[in-house]
């Protein structure tokens, strides 16, 4: 009986000395087992949601595994979850809250987009390891430069930390910029070595787009890359065939009104500012997918500009105009009047008296129709004219007036 008890007693205090490491072992494992905390992310992604958690090792994914957010291990290697099907997505507002107080950050909500994964960094040295994620500003639309002659715009590029400590990366991110619309990318390739600003800047130029442009943000753990697309700012052009017009209000010339960059049916009012000259109609509802025409009839003499404005985009270009003195339609109306004044006495049956009056007067007659009906736009002559003003015309002009005098002329529209 005694050696029985000696026997239990030794068996007891064997097994309590192996159970005692054993149980140590496990829980220290327990307390280095770490989840990543889902209260910064509530906003985002719900607790039971399935995120694919991507190892990075010498910047390739390693290994992809699925877990919901409330059970992501926290390991000592580079992760990266992805989430929300990898679309981009516009900031939620708590985060566009933190942003704006930590970052000072001034810009629109809707300028700041955020590429759907979440950085765990080991941060080595760190108790809490360093969250953060890749978002862009559109820092400026794709908008004309006249200078450069091409649409262009501007991203900005930044690691946002979520929590932890603000510490040196163990790596630099790599982020690639392509797009099939935008012809320049500069640069199109970036290795972000820092947290929060200053953010990385990415310029962008394309000769002709319209409404947005697509552009694709490729990252290591997503080489298919993440599609958004970018807002494109309407151009404002005016145009026109002809810029040395016959002065004095004598001539009058079309000019184009469009849109370049959008393809919408809706429409803008545009108004119209020039120096010296009167514009026809001076202010239009323009569509952005349909040209409109104004016109333009010169005031005295020397140069002039013309531009167009709205209250939403910037101003047109600009066009300089040149006013010179109406010597050809001077000329034209004298020619008129003389061939006319000449005609109608010669058919005249008092042909008797002196030739000299009647074509001073012809000549004068034709002068005050011609100018009547391209400065004015009256028409005396009770005719259907063309508006366009060339030599031929206004010498017919001049010429018919002179021939059937003042008498016979009657007032109407052009």
């Amino acid at each position: 009986m005694r050696q029985l008890t000696l026997f239990n007693s030794f068996d007891c205090r064997n097994l309590f000395l192996f159970l005692i490491p054993v149980l140590i072992s496990s829980t220290a494992a327990s307390q280095q087992t770490r989840y990543l905390s889902t209260q910064v992310y509530q906003n985002i992604i719900k607790p039971d949601e399935l995120v694919k958690i991507k190892t990075i090792e010498n910047g390739k994914v390693q290994n992809t595994a699925s877990a919901t957010l409330s059970n992501v291990k926290i390991t000592g290697e580079r992760q990266v979850l992805t989430y929300n099907n990898e679309k981009i997505l516009a900031i939620d507002s708590a985060s566009y809250q933190k942003m704006k107080s930590a970052l000072h950050f001034s810009g629109p909500a809707k300028n700041i987009k955020v590429i759907p994964e979440i950085h765990i960094d080991p941060s080595q040295g760190q108790d809490e390891p360093c969250v953060y994620q890749i978002m862009f500003t559109l820092e400026q639309p794709l908008q004309y430069n006249d200078t450069l002659k091409k649409f262009c715009g501007q991203l900005g590029f930044l690691l946002a930390v979520n929590n932890g400590a603000i510490v040196p990366l163990t790596g630099p991110v790599n982020i690639e910029i392509n797009s099939n619309e935008i012809s320049s990318i500069s640069p199109d390739a970036l290795k972000i070595d820092h947290l929060n600003i200053p953010s990385t800047k990415i310029a962008l130029a394309a000769d002709m787009v319209r409404d947005s442009a697509e552009i694709k943000v490729i990252t290591t753990s997503n080489p298919g890359g993440y599609t958004t697309f970018l807002k494109v700012t309407p151009r404002l052009v005016i145009s026109t065939n002809q810029t040395t017009l016959q002065g004095l209000g004598v001539e009058q010339v079309p000019v184009n009104v469009m849109f370049e960059g959008s393809s919408s049916s809706d429409s803008v009012t545009v108004n119209f500012s020039t120096q010296k000259g009167v514009v026809t109609p001076n202010s239009i509802s323009v569509r952005y997918n349909t040209p409109a025409t104004v016109y333009l009839r010169s005031d005295g003499l020397g140069n002039s500009d013309l531009s167009a404005t709205t209250s939403i985009y910037p101003n047109s270009n600009v066009l300089i105009f040149k006013y010179t003195f109406p010597w050809l339609f001077l000329l034209a109306a004298i020619g008129g009047g003389l061939v006319g004044s000449v005609a109608k006495y010669l058919i005249s049956a008092q042909n008797n008296q002196s030739i000299l009056k009647p074509i001073v007067g012809g000549i004068l007659i034709g002068i005050i129709g011609a100018v009547a009906y391209y400065g004015l736009g009256i028409n005396l002559l009770g005719v259907s004219l063309s508006p366009a003003l060339n030599a031929l015309a206004v010498f017919a002009l001049s010429g018919l007036c002179a021939y059937f005098g003042i008498s016979l002329l009657k007032p109407g529209g052009k």
